[in-house]
């Protein structure tokens, strides 16, 4: 499956990355940043279509991210973290006379009309005890208190959507929560070279306030679960897609050999890519998830693993292309989803990695 990448969009991440290129790693590069972004997001699309299969959405919202992982890995992983939950609040199943539709389309029409920036936080990263964020009940909403040690877009992005744990309860509350409150705590980047363009930093909420309507409460574990494998479908979708855009400029770029392994994987990509966004649209409330989240799984470790190749390529070739080797790591894992399928992962490392590390 090869990518198709637009000529438009090159010339305004050559001029975003020619900015940020002369700011540095330096505090001032966050200032240089908002201002670069800014600019860069006048000149993409930045909210998918509405009222579409959730297929169509999902292109329509992937067409960016291709065109900007293309020329620039990291800002395409930047600018997914706000589209693949834009996606994902628009698409997913909910009862049509309940409090959380209700809930979700007030809150899609504000980030519509005011033209916000989502990010989106939580996940294997953040697992840890003292990193993770909780929620206090408190008079017409809630209080958080916690760190996220990784959030994309930090420095421009004017909501969080995440799940957090309800104090003294066995709930969890699904919210949106405002960047711009001086109850929030944005951190220094968490990468330096190429991959600060992720604008990836640890957020600390400190007695922040999140209103009734900005977030529902979840009773249900089985629908609690239902709903992060739905949206981790979508993270997969989004990141085998700006991957393969940014293998794709490389291969053309260095004129790398195309192995017979690789042409196969492409084409199984694309037939499991075909096969995940069908199920994408058919998928409902009370649906088995287990086939998209099997298929979307599959074509992040197959995307995963031509990654790694290519990086070892590069690297024979005397070139850097470390920006590649994230994607191991990012959720699901490699590992895990090994695991999963009964792979033993020695020393937790996928064997494809040794030669790529």
């Amino acid at each position: 499956m090869a990518a198709h990448i637009a000529a438009s969009p090159a010339q305004p991440v050559i001029e975003f990355l020619d900015r940020m290129n002369a700011a540095g790693d330096g505090p001032a590069a966050r200032a240089v940043y908002r201002e670069a972004f800014r600019r860069l997001r006048s000149q993409i699309d930045l909210y998918p279509l509405q009222g579409r299969r959730a297929s169509v959405v999902f292109e329509s919202a992937a067409s960016t991210a291709r065109q900007l992982a293309a020329h620039c890995l990291p800002l395409g992983i930047a600018v997914a973290m706000h589209l693949y939950p834009l996606c994902v609040l628009q698409c997913v199943p909910l009862p049509l006379l309940s409090v959380a539709r209700f809930q979700r389309a007030l809150l899609l029409r504000t980030i519509r009309n005011r033209s916000l920036i989502l990010a989106n936080a939580g996940g294997e990263r953040t697992r840890g005890a003292g990193h993770s964020v909780v929620a206090r009940k408190e008079r017409d909403g809630v209080r958080l208190d916690g760190m996220f040690e990784y959030m994309s877009l930090a420095s421009v992005a004017d909501l969080a959507l995440f799940k957090a744990p309800l104090e003294g309860t066995s709930d969890t509350i699904l919210c949106a929560a405002d960047l711009h409150a001086d109850t929030v705590h944005i951190g220094h980047w968490r990468f330096t070279g190429g991959m600060r363009l992720s604008d990836t930093s640890p957020v600390t909420f400190a007695g922040h306030r999140v209103p009734r309507g900005r977030y529902v409460v979840v009773r249900d574990d089985e629908a609690l679960h239902c709903t992060s494998d739905y949206q981790r479908c979508w993270f997969h979708l989004f990141l085998a897609d700006i991957y393969l855009a940014r293998l794709d400029r490389l291969h053309h770029f260095w004129d790398l050999p195309r192995l017979d392994e690789d042409v196969m994987s492409l084409n199984e990509l694309s037939q499991l890519r075909l096969y995940a966004l069908r199920l994408l649209d058919d998928f409902a409330c009370g649906s088995d998830i287990r086939p998209l989240k099997q298929a979307t799984s599959a074509m992040k470790l197959r995307v995963s693993v031509m990654a790694q190749s290519t990086m070892a390529l590069l690297r024979d070739r005397g070139e850097d292309a470390s920006e590649l080797r994230y994607i191991k790591s990012q959720p699901t894992a490699d590992d895990l989803i090994l695991r999963s399928i009964g792979l033993t992962i020695p020393n937790g490392v996928p064997a494809y990695a040794h030669s790529a590390n």
